[in-house]
Formats: C-alpha cells, structure tokens, sequence
C-alpha cells in the first residue's frame, strides 16, 4: 500500500527536484537553476513557511511525485494592507487526491490566496470551494505595423480597420513628457494605483518588490521605466523562427498624462528588435484607458483573436484568475475590474525556451 506526505523542500531535495523538473517543466530550464529556484522561493520580500523554500513536495513510497510552490507579498485592499500568496508549479500528475492535499496545505498557510492560469480540472475544484474566478484576464495589444500584421497573424478581412486603427495610432503618439529609465528602484518608494481609481486593489508595487520581481530574476531581462508617479516594465520575446518581436508589457501605471510619453519612450527605445505587436494583461480595466486611447484594442476586438503565445505561436484561450479570501467556502463576488494584476503577477510572464 502506497503512502503520501507532503513536506517543506530542503536543500537535500533538490537533485531529485530537479529530476522531475526536467520531465514535468521540459520547456522550462529555469526551473532546475538553483539561483532561480532561490530567487522565487527562498528570497522573495515576503515568506509564508518556516522552512528552506516556500515550496511543497508530495512524496509516495519515499518518491517525489508532485510539488505546489508559492510566494508570499502583500497587498492592499479596501485601503489595508493584507498579506497574500500566489501559487506556482502546482503539479501532481495521476494524484488527484495529492493534488488536493498540496493545495490544503498551501490553504493552511495563507487566508488570502491568488492563483493564476489554471485548468479546467481545476476550475472545478475551485467551483467546488466556492472560489470567485474569472476564465480570462482582460488583454490589450496594438500593432505598429497593419499590413504585416494582417498577412503575419492572417487575419479575416472583417478584421483590417480594427488593425489598421491600431496601427495608425502608434505611428501617431508623441513623446514630450520626461520618461527614464530605471536601473533599480528605492527600495522604500511606492507606486499606488490611486491616481486610476480609489480603492484600487493589487500587490504593494514598492521598490522593494519590483526589484525583487523584475531586476533581481536570474536571465530575464526587464526594461523598467517611471515618469513623475507611474512605472512601466516590460520585456521583449522574439516570436519563434522569425525576425520580429513582442513588447509584453507587465506593469504600466502611468496616468493619461505619462501614457501616451511613456508608450512612445518604449517604442524608440526598442527599436532595433523590430516589434510587431505590444500587449498587457491586466484584470482591471482603468490602468489599459490610457493606452486604448493611443491605439491598444482589446483582445475581443476582433474576429480572429490575436495571438497569445508566441514560443511558438499560438492561442492559449487567455489566463485565468481566481481569488481566495476569507469567508472561505462562502458564495461571493468579487469585482475583479477593481483588481489591479497583471501577467507580471504569478508565474504567468516568466521566460520559458
């Protein structure tokens, strides 16, 4: 008869770790990197676990046969600061009872519990717990280019003035604002999101975090830059077996003012990668105004969706969003269009092959 535990990762576990890593996450290399491991599990600003890593394993007969990762930060909501933990690498093939197990044991851990990009197995369980979800974060991209854009990601013909608008409105914005680049942040500076909105909800973006998330990461490389209060980051990923390049934007807080500046400080700044296409995911809507006004479409735009993956290039359906707050197993809503989280939260943006 077989036995399962789960424990807390120890450096001991590693090798064996990593092992598995390099079956379960095979377009993932980072994954069996020990400073990258490091990096998300045992230096984040804000831990969970009293032990090496904030990282679970499912053991079987002595045998690693399932893993839950997770990192702690905190958040503000309704004008509080909370702490909260996202999951990562939540795998445990043909256990579905171990499976639960490890989300229990993460559950134990934090009241408060983000999970994003997540499968229809796990929908139902999350329906089953009464945990409010949406199927897709909201996306905007725009194109600098219609009719390479229209031949590259061949879209319906119903489709060229959407893309064709897009496109004429980068040609059209202007850059007069003062806009820098960021080589690291003040650790004790904050970026709040009260200029969009009061009350709008997201992880604290201090210096402290955004160094952490994005110039901290072992091989990534993250373009960050700031205006007099807003912050953008973003990085560029070459669409696979061609010249041209994605601008995955990850954070953008700039305000109507900063927006259209920052877009074109990006734009001239990437020039020699070629880019095509630029998007952001975000749950909120308010922090994308600014840049539908210059010539962001939502992904619903049009009638052939754009692409969303493009390593290789494919369509993903979009990511899903679920949030896990006290009352837990209670029917509740949650108005996500107050949350402000993006492809940069979680591990949804993090550099695969």
């Amino acid at each position: 008869m077989s036995t399962q535990r789960i424990d807390l990762c120890q450096t001991s576990d590693l090798p064996e770790l990593f092992e598995r890593f390099a079956e379960w996450y095979r377009f993932n290399p980072r994954m069996r990197e020990r400073d990258y491991f490091d990096w998300q599990f045992k230096d984040a600003p804000t831990r969970l676990a009293d032990g090496e890593f904030d990282f679970l394993v499912l053991r079987e007969n002595d045998e690693i046969v399932g893993c839950l990762g997770f990192t702690g930060f905190e958040f503000r909501s309704d004008g509080a600061i909370h702490i909260g933990g996202w999951t990562h690498n939540w795998y445990a093939p043909g256990r579905r009872d171990g499976g639960l197990a490890l989300m229990f044991r993460f559950m134990e851990l934090v009241d408060n519990r983000f999970i994003f990009c997540f499968n229809e197995n796990t929908a139902r369980v999350f329906s089953l717990l009464r945990v409010p979800m949406i199927a897709a974060v909201p996306r905007w991209w725009a194109v600098t280019n219609a009719e390479l854009a229209l031949d590259f990601f061949q879209f319906e013909s119903s489709d060229r003035a959407v893309v064709s608008r897009s496109a004429a409105g980068m040609k059209r914005i202007d850059g007069t604002r003062r806009i820098r680049s960021v080589e690291r942040f003040d650790p004790d500076e904050e970026f709040t999101l009260a200029h969009f909105a009061e009350g709008l909800n997201g992880a604290r973006r201090t210096g402290q975090y955004l160094n952490w998330r994005y110039l901290d990461i072992p091989r990534h490389r993250y373009h960050a830059i700031r205006g007099d209060r807003g912050v953008g980051i973003c990085r560029v990923e070459t669409i696979m077996d061609h010249d041209v390049s994605v601008i995955r934007i990850v954070e953008w807080t700039f305000d109507d003012d900063e927006c259209e500046a920052a877009l074109a400080y990006v734009l001239r700044e990437h020039n020699d990668v070629k880019p095509l296409l630029l998007d952001f995911h975000c749950a909120s809507r308010l922090p994308a105004r600014g840049l539908e006004r210059i010539g962001f479409m939502p992904q619903s735009a049009t009638t052939k969706p754009m692409p969303d993956l493009f390593r290789p290039m494919n369509y993903s359906g979009g990511h899903a969003l679920a949030l896990d707050f006290p009352p837990h197993r209670t029917t509740r809503a949650i108005d996500f269009d107050r949350w402000y989280i993006t492809a940069g939260d979680s591990d949804v943006d993090r550099v695969k092959l």
